[in-house]
């Protein structure tokens, strides 16, 4: 795996398999570990809603609310909607991506960071944003 950036931001998918222990869970863990060192790491509080349903339905109210507990103390940032909505809402425009993606992409673009994600096709075509995949293919 390529030197993890010195900015990153999370999308849902990568947390999901890190938390679900799914398949890419060790690559995901080497941008946590690096959050937890030198880099700079953010999440939208549109994915952070996005992880914790998810969790939640994979493994109950108290697993998604621990995760979100340890994400809050990973050093992971969270960066909210009054930040981001604008340009959230011109990925939305321009690309039509599902609305948490296009907070994902915007969050990157806010602070000039990486974006972490899986395979989900809405980050194909991106050039404004740089991406990384932290898998090849969905479970």
């Amino acid at each position: 795996m390529a030197d993890v950036p010195d900015a990153v931001v999370f999308d849902a998918e990568p947390l999901v398999a890190y938390f679900c222990d799914e398949p890419g869970s060790d690559t995901v863990e080497t941008y946590v570990d690096a959050v937890e060192g030198r880099a700079d790491g953010y999440i939208s509080a549109v994915t952070l809603a996005e992880v914790h349903y998810v969790v939640r339905a994979i493994g109950g109210d108290d697993r998604a609310d621990a995760v979100i507990e340890v994400l809050d103390e990973s050093g992971i940032q969270r960066v909210d909607t009054a930040e981001t909505w604008r340009r959230a809402a011109e990925f939305k425009y321009r690309r039509s991506p599902v609305l948490g993606d296009a907070f994902a992409l915007a969050t990157a673009a806010q602070t000039d960071a990486t974006l972490l994600v899986g395979v989900d096709d809405d980050y194909d075509d991106v050039t404004e944003v740089p991406t990384v995949r932290f898998r090849a293919e969905s479970v």
